[in-house]
């Protein structure tokens, strides 16, 4: 990849945190480099997080991030013409459920494995908590 067009990128994307920035784009540097982090605490030890841990709390309550002009950040630097070959794309949906945190609004309902140890009795097959999704194009 061309260095120069990794760095429009970057600034591209840093352009789209309206508040909280610095905290964001560093956040967004160690969840890229770190895979063994469990918490806060962990991903602040990551060598691309230059702050103190705290700011990363900073980062999630008080960040704001304009999520349409990221979107058009992501296309605009896909590289979707790959010289007449087929594009191959990949798909990831993770669930992260948090059945028990009440404070967290944006919560959706999911489905829960059908593992018969892992749910409490009486209780339905669904649970509370977050969805993700990630497409890659890969080379």
């Amino acid at each position: 990849m061309n260095l120069n067009i990794l760095k429009e990128f970057r600034h591209g994307v840093y352009g789209c945190f309206e508040q909280a920035a610095d905290a964001l784009f560093n956040t967004m540097d160690a969840l890229s480099s770190e895979t063994s982090a469990h918490s806060f605490p962990e991903l602040s030890l990551s060598p691309l997080f230059e702050r103190k841990w705290p700011s990363l709390y900073e980062a999630f309550e008080d960040g704001l991030i304009n999520t349409e002009r990221l979107r058009e950040i992501f296309v605009k630097y896909a590289q979707l013409v790959h010289g007449g070959k087929r594009v191959v794309a990949a798909i990831d949906a993770t669930s992260i459920p948090r059945p028990f945190s009440q404070t967290s609004a944006d919560r959706t309902t999911m489905p829960m494995h059908n593992i018969p140890h892992s749910r409490p009795k009486k209780s339905t097959a669904l649970t509370f908590g977050w969805k993700y999704s990630t497409v890659m194009v890969l080379p």
